[in-house]
């Protein structure tokens, strides 16, 4: 995934003085100048990062499975909330943002309707409905300039707290015109994602919330898939974004394979799947038990951010993310994605490229599922010497197995 360099830098100290200065107004600190002290940010902020990532990333819980219990543990409700939307707001925000881009960089062009009718499904601090916005503002899709964003989410403070920051973020990028509706509701699996009598809206959102969810791949494709039928127009756009790790990433890919197999038995939903597949071929990643698929984007972080890394022993980098981008439409994928629409054949790198002599080696996946590859950089007249998770092959040539194939040719990268 190659992310704009100005998206990528669009963090700097505007962005933090937009941030100090919002937590100065909602009374979550007293001044901007605590989110540059050292005292305050280890005394009140870092303990909660710690004890968050901890939970998040390395005991592979889910963040509702651990937001919940610790927040009720937690002696100081206020300085949790800040930490957390410090933290992973701007991280979450980032990730969403570079998904737009991807759409943006392969031709993808809005055809929904000249108003924008947004939802977010658990949308906490907003990072999802933010992180379109920043991605529009970096790589244009022609996204309308008015409309309104409905926000659900179970905790009344956080939702509070998201659709007042999405305010000021939306004013920060001169989006003036969009309006918001927030939703204190818990949804009920069961009884579907929205009312029979909600809306119909024309970007879907769902931002590290699927897995809050214990019901299998095959009956949360089925409760999408009705939600999309009834409350998704036609253009609309689904985006789903989801932790990195192996058991929510698997489950994200087994809940793509479903979406196809209902699919292709309806297919009147009219939905096709264009990131990161560029298609509905099945999943090389799920074709072995310990594989899983994930992408990876750099970005410069917030200063007061660094500092917490530095301060917590954590290396925030560098997020991975597990995503799937859909779209109700008419349209072929070509027409969709028009960059890709005079290849034959296309392979994304779903690893990084590492160097074997005068090779790079990575893993691509393509219509013929996932396979090892090498390639003589030197030999392709179109190709640098270095090549990125996330790159597009156009029309690779190869020899042999999946386990060990050599590039023989490439038309183009994308």
């Amino acid at each position: 995934m190659k992310v704009p360099l100005t998206l990528s830098h669009a963090f700097g100290e505007e962005f933090v003085k937009l941030i100090a200065q919002f937590a100065v107004d909602q009374k979550m600190i007293d001044s901007p100048e605590e989110l540059v002290s050292p005292r305050f940010l280890s005394r009140s902020i870092v303990p909660h990062i710690k004890k968050l990532s901890s939970l998040f990333n390395r005991e592979e819980k889910e963040q509702s499975d651990a937001l919940d219990p610790y927040w009720k543990e937690s002696s100081n409700t206020k300085n949790f909330r800040l930490a957390y939307f410090l933290y992973f707001m701007p991280s979450n925000l980032y990730r969403v943002a570079a998904v737009w881009s991807e759409l943006g960089r392969l031709g993808y062009r809005w055809k929904a309707g000249d108003k924008l009718k947004g939802i977010e499904f658990g949308a906490g601090p907003a990072s999802g409905i933010c992180g379109i916005l920043a991605g529009e503002t970096h790589t244009k899709i022609d996204l309308p300039t008015q409309g309104n964003f409905a926000l659900i989410e179970q905790d009344k403070g956080m939702l509070r707290l998201g659709a007042e920051w999405a305010q000021v973020f939306m004013q920060s990028l001169n989006f003036n015109e969009f309006s918001l509706r927030e939703f204190h509701r818990k949804i009920d699996l069961p009884r579907g994602f929205l009312p029979p009598t909600a809306p119909k809206f024309n970007l879907w959102i769902m931002s590290y919330f699927l897995n809050e969810f214990s019901e299998s791949p095959e009956e949360m494709a089925k409760k999408l898939l009705e939600a999309w039928k009834n409350h998704l127009e036609n253009e609309g756009l689904i985006i789903l974004v989801e932790p990195a790790l192996k058991l929510q990433s698997r489950r994200l890919l087994a809940i793509r394979k479903a979406l196809i197999a209902q699919i292709e038995d309806h297919p009147e939903h009219d939905l096709k799947i264009l990131l990161p597949c560029l298609g509905h071929q099945a999943c090389g990643a799920l074709a072995a038990a310990e594989d899983w698929c994930h992408e990876d984007v750099s970005w410069w972080r917030p200063s007061y951010f660094k500092r917490i890394d530095q301060m917590a022993g954590l290396d925030r980098k560098t997020l991975p993310f597990s995503y799937l981008v859909l779209a109700k439409s008419s349209r072929t994928r070509d027409e969709l994605l028009p960059a890709l629409k005079d290849a034959k054949t296309l392979h994304r790198l779903v690893s990084p490229a590492h160097s074997e002599g005068q090779d790079l080696e990575f893993y691509l996946c393509g219509q013929d599922g996932k396979r090892r590859a090498r390639i003589q950089p030197k030999s392709q007249k179109n190709m640098g010497a270095e090549l990125e998770r996330g790159d597009i092959l156009e029309n690779a040539e190869y020899r042999g197995d999946t386990n060990a194939s050599r590039i023989t040719h490439v038309k183009g990268i994308k």
